[in-house]
């Protein structure tokens, strides 16, 4: 077995990455993948400092151990370098890995990383930071803003779900403005969540029968209307309906948008706010190089 090196970032504040260490350590020396170094993220953690001397090192494989908030952050430093990154999900939904075709299980993930394919994908990206997956604008922004990682932890998924019902009984409806930049096409609507997706999966389901994360296209729907009893409605299709086609009349298609709203509303980047509108968001193709 051809052994590689890799370095391994790994945040052992997510739901499992303390207890994934050893696991992790094993299953790259089973799979031929000697790890040189580990860095370890906390809460305390910059970011940035580790990721400008890891780039220094220039390793020609670095694996990323968390859930998709930790991801999110890193692929901002590796976008556009000839790192390749490896995913192994530590997280609760794991919409990036799902995206990708990965197991779960980090054993199987190691392994895809070692012996798969190596792809360009796309990235979102709001202001000059990128997101994998999703940007969340409403309800889900507040739910990330407060949900804790004690209630991660101890309900899972369903920690998203217990806030949700709080943050939308206080939630009010905003009205929405979307400009398409290369369509000139604008729309106007009510609702307490839009959804921005880059990625193939949200909140641990398929977006659309036939997304993709290397098509060059963001994928833009709301979730209901102006009346909460809708946007529950919206929630459990997704949860629970067939999944539509990107063509459907309900989500609206795009490589550059404007978002406004008559109220400020949060962001959030794949679980972690970031902004608050009006917001440009745009895909940015095949920018980070992806072992999966």
């Amino acid at each position: 077995m051809k052994q590689i090196k890799a370095e391994l970032i790994i945040n052992t504040s997510s739901r499992r990455g303390r207890a994934a260490v050893p696991i992790i350590i094993a299953a790259c020396k089973h799979n031929g993948i000697e790890l040189v170094k580990i860095n370890f993220l906390k809460k305390d953690t910059n970011l940035r400092a580790v990721t400008s001397a890891l780039k220094k090192r220039n390793p020609s494989l670095v694996l990323v151990g968390g859930g998709d908030g930790t991801i999110s952050d890193a692929v901002d430093f590796f976008a556009g370098s000839s790192i390749q990154l490896g995913v192994i999900p530590l997280g609760t939904t794991n919409n990036f890995a799902r995206s990708l075709g990965l197991p779960l299980e980090i054993e199987a993930a190691i392994g895809a990383v070692k012996n798969g394919k190596i792809s360009n994908v796309d990235l979102g990206k709001i202001h000059k930071e990128y997101f994998v997956n999703v940007a969340g604008v409403g309800v889900s922004a507040l739910i990330a803003k407060h949900v804790t990682d004690d209630q991660k932890k101890k309900f899972g998924r369903f920690a998203y779900a217990i806030n949700g019902i709080v943050q939308l009984i206080r939630h009010k409806p905003f009205l929405a403005t979307i400009e398409d930049k290369d369509s000139e096409l604008q729309l106007h609507f009510e609702t307490h969540q839009i959804i921005i997706a880059n990625g193939r999966y949200h909140a641990g389901k398929q977006i659309a029968k036939d997304a993709k994360i290397d098509n060059r296209e963001l994928i833009i729907f709301a979730l209901g209307g102006r009346s909460k009893l809708s946007f529950i409605f919206a929630m459990a299709d997704f949860y629970f309906g067939a999944r539509k086609n990107i063509q459907h009349a309900s989500y609206l298609t795009g490589h550059s948008i404007k978002l406004r709203t008559n109220t400020p509303q949060l962001v959030e980047l794949d679980g972690e706010v970031k902004f608050t509108t009006p917001i440009p968001v745009e895909v940015t193709p095949r920018v980070v190089k992806v072992r999966h």
